[in-house]
């Protein structure tokens, strides 16, 4: 009813306002009302460091917009910008007006922009041109598919624009808008489906014109059911996507300043299934893939008390899936909270990884997107710890080569190799140093002889692509 209401009173407003302005165009500009006033072209958009946001300039007065000043350069204004009347689907013309200025700070001038500067609204942008005093005075014609404007949403916004010797000025002019009476046709009034999987609500929407001929509402009309949203086509028809989370009623309705519908309501009829997401996968550099999802179970029937998660892999993503390790789900009848599933793999080789739910004739199955999940094999094929026999404060050089495989092994350089050194009759190694890997993936370094034991040289950690590596142990004595 308020929508009702409000649009009997634009409407009254609107013809009031059209003459005045109209009239007043005819005197001061008749070419604005004129053939060529307008070109209608595809939008597009802009971007200056000059600009200034349309929230700080649409609320200075009298100025509506300016560009930046910054560095004291040049800068246009928009001056005592307004729509002249309130614009509906039925009376989609406004009457726009306003200065256009250029100032220089340098010299505190300020002079006239003449020439053509663009007004958009929705996709839609039409070309207008000042005089020789900087004025313009001119009709543009709305889409009828903008959103509302800001916490009004009986209003739209024509954004205006203008360019000269590289500096940009923008403002934004509220225009109201009066709802025209329309309704939704549902396809149906019910959908129904299994727990997560996504459902679709579609019709046509349609507007009464002034001879009570009813027509598609424009292109771009936003329609919401269940939270979700859809923008109508070129026929007026919308499909809005919702997944299904259980049994419920959505209301259908418009989101739009420029249309008054009766809300439809949609029984929404949810079996019992299942629905993964957050889904994760990541191999890391001990050869291991960790994987991790929440799952979600709705509608279950009595008597499932868990319900079984697989961890699969395929070389390909889409073909020769083989279960590497499964999960129980412990589960009761009617919505559970969701689950968090983790596991861990030994890392299976290059490829992708999912989790899945098979289901039953009970419970419908889903699964995660393929996840490739992929490192880069290393190696330290070569490593020597000369000589095997030293005495006690003498050098013990240490070398040998790190490798990766990517078709085929090649020498890795520009990595980091650490070295370790265990005591004999201990456990635990200890960190030596460190050194760089050269073009041919050489590494080497000196260190002096202190105690017998072993040593070995470790690519860990590994970088983030490729899996970590480790030498074979070298014994050395160390003589008195």
């Amino acid at each position: 009813m308020k929508k009702h209401i409000r649009a009997a009173l634009c409407a009254v407003t609107a013809g009031a306002a059209v003459l005045t302005v109209s009239a007043a165009a005819r005197a001061v500009h008749p070419f604005a009302q004129g053939p060529g006033a307008r070109t209608l072209t595809t939008a597009h958009t802009v971007t200056t460091a000059q600009t200034e946001s349309t929230e700080t300039t649409a609320s200075r007065a009298p100025t509506a917009s300016t560009a930046s000043t910054e560095d004291e350069k040049a800068f246009l204004s928009f001056d005592h910008v307004a729509a002249a009347n309130v614009v509906s689907l039925a009376h989609p013309d406004t009457v726009v007006s306003g200065y256009i200025t250029v100032h220089d700070p340098r010299t505190g001038s300020t002079k006239p922009f003449t020439g053509a500067f663009t007004a958009r609204t929705g996709s839609v942008v039409t070309r207008l041109a000042t005089d020789a005093r900087g004025r313009f005075e001119s009709r543009v014609t709305v889409s009828g598919a903008e959103n509302g404007d800001g916490d009004d949403s009986y209003k739209t916004s024509l954004h205006l624009a203008a360019e000269a010797d590289g500096v940009r000025g923008e403002t934004s002019v509220p225009v109201p808008v009066g709802a025209v009476t329309a309704r939704i046709a549902l396809d149906s009034p019910t959908v129904t489906g299994p727990y997560g999987t996504d459902a679709r609500v579609s019709g046509t929407v349609t507007w009464e014109s002034a001879d009570g001929t009813w027509k598609p509402v424009p292109e771009g009309a936003a329609i919401s059911a269940g939270g979700a949203s859809a923008r109508t086509d070129d026929a007026g028809r919308f499909t809005v996507v919702q997944p299904l989370r259980g049994d419920t009623t959505w209301k259908t309705r418009d989101n739009t300043p420029w249309l008054s519908t009766t809300n439809m309501n949609v029984t929404v009829d949810t079996t019992a299934g299942t629905a993964f997401a957050d889904f994760a996968a990541e191999a890391d550099a001990d050869r291991n893939v960790k994987v991790k999802a929440r799952f979600d179970r709705g509608e279950i029937p009595a008597g499932v008390t868990s319900l079984t998660v697989d961890v699969q892999y395929s070389p390909d993503g889409e073909t020769g899936w083989t279960t590497r390790q499964s999960v129980d789900v412990a589960t009761g009848p009617g919505d559970n909270a969701p689950a968090r599933v983790e596991a861990t793999l030994h890392y299976p080789g290059p490829g992708f990884v999912r989790m899945q739910y098979a289901g039953t004739p009970d419970v419908h199955g889903s699964a995660t997107p393929a996840v490739r999940a992929v490192r880069t094999p290393t190696a330290v094929p070569v490593f020597n710890a000369a000589s095997e026999q030293v005495g006690k404060g003498g050098p013990i050089a240490v070398a040998g080569k790190l490798t990766r495989r990517d078709r085929a092994w090649e020498p890795f350089a520009g990595q980091t190799v650490h070295y370790y050194f265990r005591p004999a009759g201990e456990t635990a190694w200890t960190l030596m140093g460190s050194s760089r890997t050269g073009a041919n993936g050489a590494f080497a370094r000196e260190f002096t002889a202190e105690r017998t034991g072993f040593w070995t040289a470790r690519y860990a950690p590994a970088d983030a692509t490729h899996f970590g590596a480790a030498s074979r142990v070298a014994e050395v004595v160390v003589t008195p």
